[in-house]
């Protein structure tokens, strides 16, 4: 359980960030329900279009740390390109991982389809001290990558705490970053995967678009569930 003098502190730090956001999310386009993102099409040829694309189209999503990385490049490519890359933490048979650290203390982790060594969704894992950094960070963010197509908020079940989740949707790829506020903190997860897989995770987690009635009620975690907190599962 978190003190209620910390409780009070991220409050305070949450509605400064909440100002910062409400310009960006009146000029950002109206959220996209999960179950209307785009799926590929079933016949072999244009699933192989839709491989094609979404290699294609990754890159533009990658951070700039992870330059050469793509959604679909095998794991022998991936290794070549990242040689820090290691097998990862919680890795099984049926959903391989690799990750490694950035200089900046931040995790990559890799999924790789276990049946096609290839690249499926990437994952970079950080925490900030201070949930006023946020701010600063999100704006780097929409200098990157533009304005976001979409907020959710997550709510609180018995094995999640609640998240905001922010999407920039593309034709065939979505960039999504996850934040969890939490203990005068916030863990960060910025995930790379197909439109689909967000649009699967997004309806898991019962998430909902942010109005601009709730943009300003940040959800907090007053206890963590149990979940990995630097990691924002979307398997």
């Amino acid at each position: 359980m978190l003190r209620p003098w910390t409780s009070l502190v991220i409050g305070f730090a949450v509605i400064a960030l909440v100002v910062g956001l409400i310009a960006w999310r009146a000029s950002a386009p109206a959220s996209v329900a999960p179950g209307t993102l785009p799926s590929a099409g079933s016949s072999v040829s244009s699933a192989r279009v839709a491989l094609t694309e979404i290699a294609t189209e990754s890159v533009r999503w990658m951070p700039d740390e992870l330059h050469g990385v793509y959604l679909g490049m095998t794991v022998a490519a991936l290794r070549a390109t990242r040689p820090g890359m290691h097998e990862g933490r919680g890795s099984r048979a049926d959903a391989p991982l690799w990750e490694e650290t950035l200089a900046s203390g931040a995790r990559v982790v890799a999924q790789v389809a276990p049946r096609a060594p290839v690249l499926v969704k990437l994952q970079v894992l950080s925490r900030l001290e201070q949930v006023a950094a946020l701010r600063g960070h999100f704006e780097a963010l929409r200098a990157r990558y533009g304005n976001p197509t979409g907020f959710w908020d997550c709510p609180e079940s018995a094995d999640s705490s609640p998240v905001r989740r922010i999407t920039w949707q593309g034709e065939r790829v979505t960039l999504m970053e996850a934040i969890l506020v939490y203990g005068g903190g916030a863990s960060v997860t910025l995930v790379v995967s197909a439109n689909e897989d967000v649009a699967r995770a997004l309806g898991a987690s019962a998430c909902v678009p942010v109005t601009a009635d709730t943009l300003a009620r940040w959800p907090i975690a007053r206890v963590l569930r149990g979940e990995r907190v630097e990691m924002m599962d979307i398997r």
